[in-house]
């Protein structure tokens, strides 16, 4: 009887390996939440690149890492930081003499192509799409010039659009979101790298499950 047990002991173990080792599916349709934090630097790199992690938020995408790049095909190059900061600052920003303050946006209508984002998460995949970028200043002092310090501190925001070319469990999903945050910067006189922190949501749906109907139908007709 002893050696009769050990098989089923064995089958007991290996259902339950199995069970624990079958991941939920995500659902079809998917709202995440999370906050973020991360470094970039419009000057000093091309293209500009803004990247960093997931640290907050829902289980499925807390551990991501997530990237921005913009486009900057005819910005000064790098090596020479004073001409490229005056040129990003004419071509972009903007004044509101009312309430004090300078925004830029970077789009498909400032830029040769809207932004780019990723998001990879080590478990669950990567996603990915276009985003709008909104940056503000504040003009502290309200005299209408740009001081070295009030760049030290801004806000921004913008929406994102999540394209259907992710990979793993996320490789179903579009959608859109939106997001907005903090970025800081001790030294910009120096031209180092900003530091960013916000929050976005991800409203999600799953894009292949109209396909799937549509290809089951036509199946289901043939067959007629």
């Amino acid at each position: 009887m002893k050696f009769k047990s050990i098989p089923v002991l064995i089958l007991a173990a290996a259902m339950l390996f199995c069970a624990g080792g079958v991941r939920a599916q995500f659902p079809d349709t998917l709202f995440l939440e999370f906050d973020f934090e991360g470094f970039g630097n419009l000057v000093l790199t091309s293209p500009p690149v803004y990247s960093g992690d997931v640290v907050s938020g829902d289980s499925r995408i807390v551990g991501a890492t997530w990237s921005i790049q913009i486009d900057d095909t005819g910005w000064p190059p790098v090596s020479d930081p004073a001409a490229r900061w005056d040129y990003i600052f004419n071509t972009f920003f903007e004044y509101n003499a009312s309430y004090h303050f300078w925004t830029a946006v970077f789009d498909q209508n400032t830029l040769p192509a809207k932004p780019s984002w990723i998001i990879d998460h080590p478990v669950n995949g990567m996603m990915s799409g276009t985003l709008v970028v909104s940056s503000t200043f504040n003009d502290t002092n309200m005299n209408g010039i740009f001081d070295i310090d009030e760049k030290m501190f801004g806000t921004f925001e913008g929406n994102l659009m999540v394209m259907k070319y992710g990979t793993g469990e996320f490789a179903k999903y579009c959608g859109n979101g939106a997001y907005n945050g903090a970025v800081l910067n001790d030294d910009p006189a120096n031209w180092v790298d900003d530091y960013v922190t916000g929050h976005c949501i991800l409203d999600l749906i799953n894009c292949q499950v109209g396909t799937e109907e549509k290809s089951w139908s036509y199946i289901k007709k043939i067959h007629r």
